[in-house]
């Protein structure tokens, strides 16, 4: 059998029902460990709960690839369908689709070095059923990312980081994202037949968000959104389990440890589960 010690890198950088206070359609992409494996194709359904401000529920079903182009490249997306619902009603479509190509510089039998480059793409909806930006299953701006990870035996860490372009068409908010800095670290160990991997996010908003200023009347009008630039600590827990050669099941568990107070991005979770099926090639 294969030794597959590692989760798929959930390319939608982990909105689209991200991790706890954190977008797999952003910058948690990141840093994951690389697989071992050339190719692979996962089907992965993902349920958020936001906080009780929001009282938002999000529903996810998320497709996944990842390539090995070159012997030391890989290339990864991802593309999900999203539910969300709350107060104000519910929607539903097609996300933002996530590109990322990882490129090993440094690897022998015990230490890897890659950097990661990519893009997040804005082909999500933004004016589903007239709702504000946090109730939309796509962010509205295409965001570059960049990241660089280490690992050495069954440590990993990484620093990340997202450049958020430009201001959403919602039309309720108009909202302007800050970047998001990101440092992660984890570990990995075996429960055979099960991997186990744990890993702490910590996510900074450089800059606070921006919406519509609908006080001023004036539709060019925007404010900053007061404690919009929140520290964010999030707690990830992994199992795989392996049923064969070509596939595995995967589970993922993720709550924060220091709460982020401000959803209007839609991207905030109290809690985030998934549970994937992945085909490896």
């Amino acid at each position: 059998m294969k030794k597959i010690f590692l989760l798929p890198l959930f390319i939608a950088l982990l909105h689209e029902a991200g991790f706890a206070q954190c977008s797999d359609a952003g910058v948690c992409v990141l840093g994951r460990r690389q697989q071992v494996v050339k190719h692979q194709l996962s089907l992965n359904y993902l349920y958020g709960k936001g906080g009780k401000e929001d009282m938002l529920m999000f529903h996810s079903v998320r497709f996944d690839g990842e390539f090995q182009i070159f012997d030391q490249s890989r290339l990864s997306f991802s593309i999900p369908f999203s539910f969300q619902a709350g107060p104000l009603g519910s929607t539903n479509g097609i996300g933002d689709l996530s590109v990322v190509w990882s490129q090993t510089v440094f690897d022998d039998k015990m230490s890897r070095l890659s950097v990661q480059v990519g893009g997040k793409f804005a082909t999500g909806e933004v004016n589903a059923g007239n709702q504000p930006q946090a109730y939309q299953s796509g962010l509205g701006t295409n965001d570059f990312l960049i990241g660089v990870t280490y690992e050495h035996d069954s440590w990993n860490g990484a620093l990340a980081y997202q450049l958020s372009r430009g201001r959403s068409n919602n039309n309720p908010t108009r909202l302007k994202r800050g970047d998001d800095l990101l440092i992660r670290a984890g570990y990995k160990f075996s429960l055979q037949p099960v991997t186990v991997i744990g890993e702490v996010l910590a996510i900074k908003r450089l800059q606070e968000s921006s919406v519509i200023n609908l006080i001023s009347g004036q539709p060019s009008s925007f404010r900053d959104v007061p404690g919009s630039d929140q520290f964010q600590i999030n707690l990830v827990g992994r199992a795989l389990y392996p049923l064969n050669d070509d596939y595995n099941l995967q589970a993922q568990l993720a709550l924060p440890l220091r709460n982020r107070e401000i959803n209007v991005d839609g991207l905030t979770r109290s809690i985030s589960l998934a549970i994937g099926f992945t085909y490896l090639f």
